[in-house]
């Protein structure tokens, strides 16, 4: 990259070899200055060596280097490069016996939208001891605390997700990433579900950096309530209704190896092993939100992507018993379900997000930097870290029908709103949930860490209405809520009630209940539960209908440094001062 040198303090200055040509190279704290012009310099002026002013430098970031290494033999022609007089190298004995003086620098480059690869550039010195004394300096400054790059990390590598072939893309993709950037991994194969759940529960991991999935979204999911489960347990917090959850000290990776990889594609723009590891060892790290699900007032899990009701729960029902079809299966499943065209009645209740959590149509993009979930993370670290639910309107009360009467009205003061209907199908989108299908997501403007959810009720309405709707989502210019039987709001909890709910054989006869898992007076109950659908809470069914979700503002982080807007990719791309730049993908 061409910049002017900035102002900075240079902690290390030589002649060297840089592209077959002599230059003045600068190091400092964040920097490698390279001064093409190998003007001679006075002994004076190498004591307080600065680069010039107003020349052009190649500036080499040291927050995108992976590694620094030194070349282990010497060139076979035994080419120096031709110092002034008073320059003469000294040749060591480790030369003669095979020492080198020469070090490759290993940094990032982006080949194309979102996609990053490593590149290499070499340095000769003029002996092997200024040779190592710029390999010690330079990994000294790439151990900065505040890069926070792990060292070591526990990964899990499912199988049997996606194509099955996450343990290849690990061992030919990943693991020598992670070698050659000196990270320690410990790697375990997972052999069934809840595996990796389990060995989180008794691993220590106070002897890991992070925790990375190699996988898809499920793989992800398993994990990630795996370490919340343990974190809770350890802070003594009950996962009960409306819990306030402890954010983990642990950060979690994903190297995509699943079907539709949604999280991976909302957070880096595309599903490549090689850019996730890259992210991996430069320890990017991104706040992401979480939502905690309830039924019938019953902890059930915490989700990160979509949780939906109607069309796509009865999709993913029916695709259980096809997984023999691999990812194929979603596609002749959705087929069938937009056949059916069914319709679901009952009751959705949602807190309202405020007008500063924007709105779902208002085309704003989460990017890397995102000032909108920075100012939601500032907002929730300064807000009291106790809370009474009650005090919250807490719809998961129990009380008489007057009492009840009196919460409603307190809701709806309290930003609370309802909306009763027939429904083909209700999505909560906490994240964009982007997919090789749908570039821009099922909700483009969601951010990762804004503390809200976006809520899609899509109102019974004919095939070609909804098919309209469908088709649009894949396109990057159409609105696919521009419609009169869409409604889209930004929310912070949301609660479900289905007009009739199927049998519980634990509640007991006659008991009074509302809300999430409550039992509307006047509503029969049925036997069957033909007439509700189930919910698709990241790919997990859940059988019963009612449902309460609560969002979490960036509760965990994660080794990624988030979508990067597509002029800043450009800018970054440049062949013809990149000597070892190639263009393989």
């Amino acid at each position: 990259m061409m910049a002017t040198a900035p102002e900075a303090k240079v902690l290390l200055y030589a002649v060297l070899e840089y592209e077959n040509k002599p230059a003045h190279v600068y190091l400092t704290s964040t920097q490698l200055l390279i001064e093409n012009s190998a003007r001679p310099r006075s002994h004076d002026e190498s004591l307080d060596a600065r680069p010039s002013s107003g020349a052009p430098h190649h500036v080499i970031d040291l927050r995108e280097v992976i590694a620094v290494r030194a070349e282990h033999r010497l060139r076979a022609k035994e080419k120096r490069f031709r110092f002034k007089s008073q320059q003469k190298p000294c040749l060591l004995q480790e030369d003669r016996l095979g020492g080198t003086n020469t070090f490759s620098l290993f940094m990032i480059k982006r080949v194309s939208r979102h996609r990053w690869r490593h590149k290499s550039s070499a340095f000769v010195c003029r002996d092997y001891g200024t040779c190592q004394i710029w390999i010690d300096k330079i990994q000294e400054l790439l151990k900065n605390p505040e890069w926070n790059r792990p060292k070591r990390l526990l990964v899990f590598i499912n199988p049997f997700g996606g194509k099955k072939k996450a343990p290849k893309i690990f061992d030919e993709k990943v693991r020598p990433l992670f070698e050659l950037a000196g990270i320690y991994s410990e790697v375990i194969v997972t052999k069934r579900q809840y595996h990796a759940r389990d060995v989180i529960e008794e691993y220590d991991l106070q002897t890991v950096d992070g925790l990375i999935c190699v996988g898809g979204d499920g793989t992800f999911s398993e994990l990630l309530n795996g370490l919340l489960d343990r974190v809770n347990a350890e802070a003594g917090v009950s996962q009960t209704f409306r819990h306030k959850p402890v954010s983990p000290s642990l950060r979690i990776g994903i190297i995509p190896a699943g079907s539709t990889d949604a999280i991976v594609y909302s957070l880096v723009g595309i599903n490549d092993p090689v850019t996730s590891a890259l992210q991996v060892i430069l320890g990017d790290s991104i706040g992401m939100d979480v939502t905690a699900l309830y039924k019938k007032e019953e902890f059930v899990k915490y989700t990160t992507t979509m949780s939906g009701y109607g069309y796509y729960g009865d999709l993913l029902k029916d695709s259980e018993t096809l997984r023999w079809m691999g990812p194929r299966r979603y596609t002749w499943c959705g087929f069938k379900t937009f056949l059916a065209n069914k319709a679901y009645e009952g009751e959705v209740s949602f807190l309202l997000a405020s007008e500063d959590d924007s709105h779902p149509r208002d085309h704003s993009i989460c990017y890397s930097g995102c000032e909108k979930c920075r100012r939601a993370s500032e907002k929730t670290a300064a807000l009291s870290p106790a809370r009474d639910p009650q005090a919250d309107g807490d719809v998961g009360a129990t009380g008489d029908s007057a009492a009840s009467s009196k919460r409603a009205s307190y809701l709806l003061k309290d930003g609370w709103h309802r909306v009763r209907g027939r429904f083909s199908a209700i999505n909560l989108v906490t994240i964009s949930c982007r997919c090789e299908l749908s570039p821009s997501g099922m909700s483009p403007s969601s951010h990762l860490g804004d503390g809200c959810t976006d809520l899609i009720l899509i109102q019974d309405c004919s095939r070609l209405q909804y098919l309209r709707h469908l088709t649009r989502i894949p396109d990057l210019k159409a609105d696919q809520f521009d419609f009169e039987f869409i409604q889209v709001y930004r929310v912070k909890e949301f609660s479900f009630q289905p007009v009739v709910e199927p049998e519980d054989e634990d509640e007991g006869e006659g008991e009074a209940r509302e809300g999430c898992g409550r039992h509307k007076s006047g509503h029969r109950r049925l036997r069957s539960a033909s007439s509700n659908s189930v919910w698709n809470c990241d790919g997990e069914v859940v059988e019963h209908p009612c449902l309460y979700v609560q969002v979490h503002c960036q509760l965990i982080k994660l080794f990624a440094r988030g979508v990067e807007e597509p002029q800043k990719e450009d800018s970054s791309l440049c062949p013809t001062c990149c000597p070892s730049y190639d263009s393989d993908k």
